[in-house]
């Protein structure tokens, strides 16, 4: 009945902006919150706990305020009308909008999916209306007149003290389904659903009939680590997803059931005791820290162990090893001017050994990964490396990632580099010379002392995990101006290997590698700037203590690619990490599956210049701790200090300065 592809998408998309994420508002459970209400079988859960607040607080951070700015509304008045034809299910099948709610709101705003069995998945509403009953009565009268017009047969059941009206409405499609909408009112509680049988249940659990999903200990655990590492600090927003489950529910909401041309991932990973990833919730917080944070997040990943079994999971799941640390200080030779940093811990041996059935289940084909290693180590025109004795038995444990771009902006200006510490740099140098000297386009030059392998050819071997929009889509469809010439796509450039430093570096340009080669001024690196250790200091208040992986991003620098390309019409052709992302999520389906590449829909041609802009995008940071039965993430961004760019590579001085 009501979209909850449509309606929890605004949440995921405000998130992925930067705006958005969120457990319980206090200790105690109130006698009626949504958590109790909704289905035990409740996959997806989003709960604004007062609206009004949020979008008052939403109006104080910088990007809020970047919004309101004169020079954006165009943009914003086009962005509007894009999101009102994405969202309109809620009104279409419903009668009522975002905008109905927050008038009627008293409380709590709450939207599950409900997973039923041999049925099309539930949504289900519930909105916390005391104090506002004379707008929820012109709001119920507007809905009924709403789906008069469009020939809805309603009935009324339940008693005078608590009325049940239903609807069912025909669908507008010749081969489309009817639809079922189901109102009632109990305890200054709204309830909503798209199922007759689910809103009797929901009924039921006023009077403690059946358990709600407060029930559920995924669900409960993820919401008390949360409550717990909030320390007081009650959340604009929380939400909870049990991912297979959640997957299965959208799957059963495909009326269409169109044949899938892609591996179906989701089902690969639960089989390969991915699964036991049972629950994720989160906090959400606008505006905390007395304005200091612009956004703040918590977010418990519960994954209990299969107990007695030395091995914790099955599987694939196995690799999933990731060693807490005390000390992930950034690496002394990374430069100042990165746009994205991130490090992590793995256990790389065991996630190696771990590997295979994964590989083989991919690939379709019993014994694959085995095979491959095979060949590489006996083919007589192959590298003849043993991968695992010549090459993983020398990695440490700690991984880094940076991206960076150069100016003039184009679809293909991003730049990346991984670096794996090493336990023996010797070992790594002999067998990187025995597989490029095996490689045909790759050839070997001295850059400061140090061996560089560059490969001349384009990126296409890199896998491109093809995971269908559909899947995931929580959208349904429903005065320094950047040269013309400068976002033509440019021949790709060199990648580059090399073994220094104690580590195995691998880079997307061979340039990058350089110029990080190049960084001999302590005061151009990483770990001095000021933006970046202010971030670090941030997060270990946040997350005292040993942690398994850490990020830092420049959200401006992050984020400048996909704007100048959004401003040139260009951004269906991004190919940084953040434009692929987003591309996959606006990408309609059917052009996914053809491989169409998708018709911009934003007009960005009357966005500002980016300098104008930079100042309202602050640095944001992600930390990580391994526990027992899963994971806690906390990340936030910060509130930028005025004033406060750097200087991307490429760009003079200037360039830099905020006007």
């Amino acid at each position: 009945m009501i979209s909850v592809r449509r309606t929890l998408s605004l949440c995921a998309l405000i998130l992925s902006s930067g705006l958005l994420i969120s457990a319980p508002a206090t200790a105690a459970v109130r006698p009626h919150s949504s958590d109790t209400l909704m289905g035990p079988q409740t996959r997806g859960f989003v709960s604004i706990i007062d609206i009004n607040k949020l979008h008052k607080q939403w109006l104080q951070t910088q990007m809020g305020q970047l919004l309101q700015d004169d020079a954006m509304q165009p943009f914003v008045e086009d962005l509007k009308h894009q999101l009102k034809s994405k969202i309109s299910g809620l009104r279409e099948k419903l009668g009522v909008d975002l905008a109905d709610l927050q008038d009627i709101a008293g409380g709590e705003i709450a939207i599950g999916l409900i997973e039923r069995e041999n049925d099309r998945a539930s949504v289900a509403l519930v909105v916390n209306v005391t104090g506002h009953r004379s707008q929820l009565d012109a709001l119920l009268t507007k809905v009924d007149k709403e789906l008069a017009k469009r020939d809805a047969t309603k009935t009324t059941t339940g008693d005078t003290e608590t009325p049940i009206t239903t609807y069912q409405i025909p669908s507008k499609k010749k081969d489309g389904q009817p639809r079922t909408a189901v109102f009632f009112v109990k305890n200054n509680m709204l309830c909503v659903c798209d199922n007759a049988a689910e809103s009797q249940e929901m009924l039921s659990r006023f009077d403690g009939g059946s358990p709600g999903l407060s029930s559920i200990q995924a669900y409960q655990k993820t919401m008390r680590r949360c409550l717990k590492e909030s320390k007081g600090l009650v959340p604009e927003l929380r939400w909870y997803v049990d991912p297979f489950g959640y997957a299965r529910a959208i799957h059963s909401l495909d009326s269409k059931k169109k044949q899938q041309h892609h591996k179906d991932y989701v089902k690969i990973l639960s089989e390969q005791g991915f699964d036991a990833i049972t629950g994720l919730g989160g906090f959400v917080n606008l505006s905390a820290g007395g304005g200091s944070f612009e956004l703040l997040h918590r977010t418990s990943v519960y994954a209990p162990p299969i107990p007695d079994d030395v091995e914790n999971y099955r599987l694939a799941m196995r690799m999933m090893k990731f060693p807490n640390q005390r000390s992930m200080t950034a690496l002394p030779w990374l430069p100042h001017t990165l746009a994205t940093y991130r490090t992590f811990n793995c256990d790389l041996k065991n996630a190696f050994d771990k590997f295979d059935t994964l590989f083989d289940a991919i690939i379709g084909q019993e014994e694959a990964f085995a095979g491959m290693l095979e060949g590489l180590e006996l083919d007589p025109y192959g590298p003849q490396v043993d991968i695992r004795k010549d090459f993983v038995a020398h990695l440490g444990e700690r991984v880094v990632l940076v991206t960076d771009y150069k100016l003039p902006v184009t679809p293909k200006c991003e730049r990346f580099l991984i670096a794996i510490q090493l336990t023996d740099e010797q070992a790594i140098t002999k067998t990187v010379e025995k597989i490029m000297a095996n490689e045909p386009d790759a050839s070997q030059s001295e850059f400061e002392g140090k061996i560089l392998w560059e490969v001349h050819e384009p990126n296409e071997d890199f896998v491109d995990l093809d995971i269908s929009s559909s899947d995931l889509d929580l959208l349904d469809p429903v005065e320094d101006p950047v040269e013309e010439d400068s976002l033509e796509v440019t021949p790709s450039e060199a990648s580059a290997v090399c073994v220094a430093e104690g580590h195995l570096f691998i880079a997307s340009h061979a340039e990058f590698l350089k110029e990080v080669f190049s960084t001999k001024d302590p005061q151009d690196r990483l770990n001095v700037a000021a933006d970046f250790r202010q971030v670090e200091i941030a997060l270990s208040r946040l997350l005292p203590g040993a942690a398994s992986v850490k990020s830092f991003v420049r959200t401006d620098e992050a984020f400048r690619p996909v704007y100048e390309l959004l401003r040139k019409g260009k951004m269906p052709e991004s190919e940084t990490l953040l434009g692929r992302l987003l591309n996959r999520l606006l990408t309609p389906p059917d052009e996914e599956d053809e491989g169409i590449l998708r018709e911009q829909k934003i007009d960005g041609r009357q966005l500002p210049d980016f300098e104008m802009v930079r100042r309202y995008f602050g640095p944001a940071g992600t930390i990580i701790r391994s526990d027992e039965d899963g994971w806690m993430v906390v990340g936030a961004t910060l509130s930028k200090p005025v004033g406060q760019a750097r200087i991307p590579a490429g760009a003079s001085a200037d360039q830099g300065k905020l006007r």
